[in-house]
């Protein structure tokens, strides 16, 4: 059980590491799709739908494997900190807001080029939840 446990955590892991990479991929990419030639801007546009599904396979890695770990070593959410408890609740938070960004992406891609500022704001929020996350992460379980 102990090494199953291990793989379950470093899964959870892979999963955050997935996660973050679309934020900071989003913002540099933002950046350079804003100062680039307009001929330019729908290649470089054609990355970040790409990065997002590479955020969406971090976010069932984390839910997969969070979960997993919660009721395989601590028994569920009765035997946790109450820190854990916040930390779920930005949890979900994070995914309705990557369900947000997904409606956004589907209106852009459309050529709804009105929710762009809105898509960049919920990447800027989407990171500060996923720090916040890893915050409660290290109160919760150091």
């Amino acid at each position: 059980m102990f090494r199953f446990l291990q793989i379950l955590l470093v899964l959870h892991f892979l999963g955050l590491a997935m996660g973050f990479s679309v934020s900071f991929a989003g913002m540099v990419m933002g950046a350079m799709i804003a100062r680039a030639k307009p001929e330019e801007r729908p290649v470089l546009g054609r990355f970040l739908p790409v990065m997002s599904r590479v955020g969406d396979i971090g976010l069932v890695l984390l839910w997969g494997s969070g979960l997993s770990l919660l009721y395989l070593k601590w028994g569920g959410f009765r035997n946790v900190a109450p820190t854990f408890h916040a930390k779920i609740t930005l949890v979900v938070a994070l995914t309705l807001l990557v369900g947000y960004i997904h409606a956004l992406q589907g209106r852009l891609k459309r050529g709804d080029h009105a929710v762009q500022g809105r898509m960049q704001t919920a990447g800027k929020f989407a990171f500060l939840l996923a720090v916040s996350i890893v915050v409660l992460a290290v109160l919760t379980f150091n």
